[in-house]
């Protein structure tokens, strides 16, 4: 029976979280003992705060703060001799870094870390990015595997030297329950009631937490030269599913413009996979991703998407095939491609039905792969389904 202890800095609703509590529910109870250590807070931390072997960090948070940030060093590691994992298996950039230090110093056997986008981005200030690529680099010395979503933060992590040449990375697709997301619900014209959207509006679904990272102020530049430039009148709805601190800024904002009538803000949405019947496109101003389980769901769903042009997104959307994609700083260009979509019906039914293969993102595929690693990574034996990336993709 292996001990892994999942640690991560945030249960909000996002991808690395929900792959991160499917993992620690649904590890193989023969042969796995899970825990599930989280900072405070987080919408998702009432879906585990009952269950077996699972704990509050409470000085885990997100900003850098010294004072916090050492108490929870010490924490972890106590927390950790305590348990006497044989795996720590670390998620997102602050218990990443923490929570691999405190591994090593408490001596588990195995650390890794999953990369589902790196801490740093060409988006922050040039002392916050350097500390991030610096703390990522000594910390790199303690990882003995990596697991990456994309084959682009693959790239990343070579470029950067935080993965050696030899086999110490994985490449595991963040994955989700894909059976939900195949099909249609029967009953759109109630989804459409619940957010007040008419038979004949054109509808703009876009699935974010309301994070700096996901681009949505540029969102509302985009809108607002959609809705000007909106010639056949057409009534376009934008369905910003998600939420977050930004929230009162937003709201602010779409006053500020004027098209707050054309924006729907329901909040973060559990039943996505209903709501996604009733977009006519999907769209992501993300400034940079590791890689969105969104897009895959919006692509399961047969929904064509205008996508930012970046690494991450690439790896789900082909330009002209199932979507677009566009400079996302290219406010006048990403409108355009959104309103060719909003009075092209056959390009928006061509783009739809390009046939694609999303089973690596079987959550179910994901669990068994990470159960070869760690087998692998503790006892020796080559892993049984799990794809070892060394020099090449």
């Amino acid at each position: 029976m292996l001990k892994v202890v999942h640690i991560i800095t945030k249960l909000e609703l996002g991808g690395a979280q929900i792959n991160t509590i499917y993992t620690y529910e649904h590890l193989d109870e023969t042969q796995f003992e899970a825990y599930l250590l989280s900072g405070p807070g987080g919408i998702l931390t009432d879906k585990v705060e009952k269950k077996e072997r699972f704990s509050i960090v409470k000085n885990l948070v997100r900003p850098i703060n010294p004072g916090k940030d050492l108490k929870t060093f010490f924490q972890l590691r106590k927390q950790l001799k305590k348990i006497k994992p044989d795996v720590v298996h670390t998620h997102s950039s602050k218990a990443g870094i923490i929570g691999r230090l405190a591994a090593f110093t408490a001596r588990v056997p195995v650390v890794i870390h999953s990369v589902h986008g790196f801490s740093f981005s060409p988006f922050q200030s040039f002392l916050k990015r350097t500390f991030f690529i610096t703390a990522e680099k000594l910390i790199s010395r303690l990882t003995d595997h990596f697991i990456f979503v994309s084959s682009d933060d693959i790239q990343v992590g070579r470029k950067r030297k935080l993965i050696k040449k030899k086999e110490n990375f994985s490449l595991i697709r963040s994955g989700f329950p894909l059976k939900k997301f195949t099909g249609k619900t029967a009953d759109t014209d109630t989804t459409r009631q619940r957010f007040n959207i008419k038979e004949s509006d054109f509808v703009c679904g876009i699935i974010a937490p309301f994070k700096p990272q996901k681009g949505l102020f540029h969102l509302l530049e985009i809108a607002s030269k959609v809705l000007a430039a909106n010639e056949r009148e057409k009534n376009i709805v934008f369905l910003l599913a998600g939420d977050g601190d930004l929230r009162p800024v937003i709201e602010t904002k779409l006053k500020e413009k004027g098209i707050v009538e054309n924006f729907r803000l329901p909040g973060f949405v559990f039943d996505i996979e209903h709501v996604i019947d009733i977009f006519d496109l999907g769209i992501s101003t993300a400034l940079w991703e590791g890689l969105p389980q969104s897009l895959v769901q919006l692509r399961l769903k047969k929904k064509p998407v205008v996508a930012s042009d970046i690494p991450g997104n690439r790896e789900v959307i082909k330009n002209d095939k199932n979507g677009f994609l566009v400079d996302v700083f290219d406010y006048q260009m990403f409108a355009e491609r959104i309103l060719f979509l909003v009075n092209n019906r056959e390009t928006r039914v061509r783009l739809a039905d390009f046939e694609e293969d999303f089973s690596q993102w079987d959550a179910d595929y994901m669990v068994r792969q990470q159960e070869d690693l760690y087998h692998s990574l503790v006892k020796g034996p080559p892993p049984r389904g799990c794809k070892i990336v060394g020099n090449r993709i």
